[in-house]
């Protein structure tokens, strides 16, 4: 298929009533073309077999008696057979929904309850925490266990239930009740700030998003991309899932995200999506082929000097056609941008938590410029830079279609397509964030520059208000404190009605190990590594250059290196590394009142 045809594809598939539709379009015109495969296998599907399998699903559910907009819960690892059970139960006219592999069953149980879905889909690895579930919530009636081996009692495997399809049932009368309105997914949040919520998600909302994206970046049927982050999030089932139909590019799923650099290597997507820790430990790893490079004195000035370029260019100091003498220093560091497997990418995206400027700077130094999107569970993409005009340290202006503006305390409000409808079966938050009009009230505080260009200050409800009555953002604290110190993985702020502010800092395994090489430091715990004088003096001085970037009042006057760290989904970060704050605060009171003494 040509650039025409590829364009001309995916505008059919948008134009569509519903995904459903867009799935079978772009299936009926390139059924040979391989959409899915699973790294380290030779596994793969074509957009055809991916198909036949989804309609079985569809079919196997509508047997079970799954009835049209009845949900189907999924605990899944990021895998082939989610893309299959995903679309077959929206081939079907359910609502699929993601649940978090890491939450504990006390936080899927409140999910489950919320959501209702009679039907399970799972896996052998989960098997154990879907059957506490499912004694837990008598809602689910039938768990189905993708692998046969790994089945019990009443169980089905995928392929028993693929089996149950009859034979006449008909897809596409199936799909063709299916409306723009109707709802395709819901998107628990993460729990940060209370209970869970169900973000409800229309077709039509998800196809205008990824209508507005193609709008403002190219894109094409031969593009590659990984899905490696939880589906239970919103920005992966975007560009992991829906996108890959729709636009009808081919996605290497992978379940470890331990093998993410093996598995950019492999692959080298032309799209990339991750969260900001995703782009800090791949700077970290620039930063130490540099270290251990014969060659790190010419590396270090040619990366300094394309460093210096950005922040001109960023400045308006200086034409980005402008070449002089720069060829060079790009010609040296390519070699590094390649270690990353992200030299072949066109698309580089961010999004979820706030992005450090020096970290976005240097990446785009070494040639890989990260363009910064806005969004959130309830409102999916609404905001990111023109490629040819990325701002760094902004999110950009908005897309096509969304209408934003700040409310008079600086909230950002957002109108459009895109937005939720509601919460599901939670009128109450439901008000709370969703004007009658349609405007939501995403809680973050933001500036907008003349250009039109958005910047996200911080989280309304997370704005710290010292005992002298100063107002301060801590993530843009704690980002400058980070700064791009690969030892440092997370930095908590605390200064709520305090005189000062103080940090609880985690240190990042990966940066303490590769420190530790560098400096032949010979010990190789982590706990101890933590408490060695060279990694105390360099965590130091970093709060120290980041202290200089911030006024006297945000500066950090007492910090504590803890000797652990945190693991995603555990009882301080998130699935997708925002840290729980007010539970953070409250397990590590006791540290705090330390460094207030």
């Amino acid at each position: 298929m040509n650039d025409a045809q590829s364009r001309s594809a995916i505008d059919h598939a948008l134009a569509q009533p519903s995904l459903s539709a867009a799935f079978l379009a772009q299936a009926t015109a390139s059924p040979d073309r391989v959409a899915l495969r699973a790294f380290g296998s030779d596994e793969r599907l074509t957009l055809g077999g991916w198909s036949a399998r989804a309609r079985a699903v569809a079919g196997g559910l509508a047997s079970l008696g799954v009835r049209r907009g009845e949900r189907v819960g999924l605990l899944l690892r990021t895998c082939m057979e989610f893309h299959v059970a995903d679309m077959g139960a929206l081939l079907a006219g359910a609502v699929p929904f993601s649940l978090y592999v890491t939450s504990p069953v006390s936080q899927l149980r409140e999910i489950v309850e919320n959501a209702g879905p009679r039907v399970l889909i799972t896996e052998a690895s989960l098997a154990g925490k879907a059957r506490e579930l499912l004694a837990a919530c008598p809602v689910i009636e039938i768990l189905v266990v993708v692998e046969a081996h790994a089945i019990a009692g009443d169980e089905l495997s995928l392929a028993a239930l693929e089996a149950l399809c009859p034979g006449d049932f008909d897809v596409r009368a199936a799909v063709a009740v299916a409306r723009r309105d109707d709802i395709c997914t819901l998107v628990y949040t993460s729990g940060t700030t209370g209970p869970p919520k169900g973000v409800q998600f229309r077709h039509g909302g998800m196809l205008a998003c990824l209508d507005s994206i193609r709008q403002r970046f190219e894109t094409s049927s031969r593009d590659r991309a990984i899905s490696y982050l939880p589906m239970a999030h919103v920005a992966e089932r975007i560009f992991g899932h829906y996108a890959a139909f729709v636009y009808g590019y081919e996605v290497t799923s992978l379940a470890d995200l331990g093998q993410l650099g093996a598995a950019l290597q492999a692959v080298r997507p032309t799209r990339f999506f991750g969260v900001p820790r995703i782009y800090e430990k791949l700077l970290a790893g620039l930063q130490q082929a540099i270290a251990v490079s014969p060659q790190r004195d010419r590396l270090r000035a040619a990366l300094a000097s394309r460093l210096s370029r950005v922040c001109a260019e960023q400045a308006g100091q200086l034409a980005a056609g402008d070449d002089r003498g720069d060829r060079d220093d790009r010609d040296l560091l390519r070699p590094l941008a390649a270690l990353t497997g992200l030299d072949q990418a066109h698309f580089l995206a961010v999004a979820g938590a706030p992005s450090s400027l020096e970290m976005l700077a240097e990446l785009t130094a070494f040639g890989l410029p990260i363009n910064e999107f806005y969004g959130s569970s309830e409102t999916i993409i609404v905001t990111c830079s023109p490629p040819e005009r990325i701002r760094l340290g902004t999110a950009g202006t908005p897309l096509a279609g969304v209408r934003l503006r700040l409310g008079a305390d600086g909230e950002v409000l957002i109108a459009g397509p895109t937005i939720t409808p509601g919460y599901y079966r939670d009128p109450e938050r439901t008000a709370e964030a969703l004007e009658p009009d349609g405007w939501f009230h995403t809680g973050d505080i933001g500036q907008l520059d003349d250009d039109g260009y958005l910047s996200i200050v911080d989280r309304k409800k997370a704005l710290i208000i010292n005992s002298f009555g100063k107002n301060m953002s801590p993530a843009n604290i704690e980002q400058a404190i980070k700064g791009g110190q690969p030892l440092i993985s997370q930095v908590l702020v605390v200064g709520d009605r305090r005189p000062y502010n103080v940090a609880i800092i985690v240190l990042d395994r990966d940066g303490v190990a590769a420190f530790a090489a560098e400096h032949d430091l010979g010990e190789t715990s982590f706990e101890k590594l933590t408490g060695r004088r060279e990694v105390l003096d360099t965590v130091a001085a970093a709060v120290q250059a980041g202290n200089q970037r911030l006024s006297r009042p945000e500066q950090i006057k007492r910090f504590k290196i803890l000797d652990h760290d945190w693991p995603l989904g555990g009882r301080q970060l998130t699935p997708t590394a925002k840290v729980k704050r007010s539970e953070v605060a409250g397990q590590y009171q006791a540290t705090i009142d330390d460094l207030y003494a």
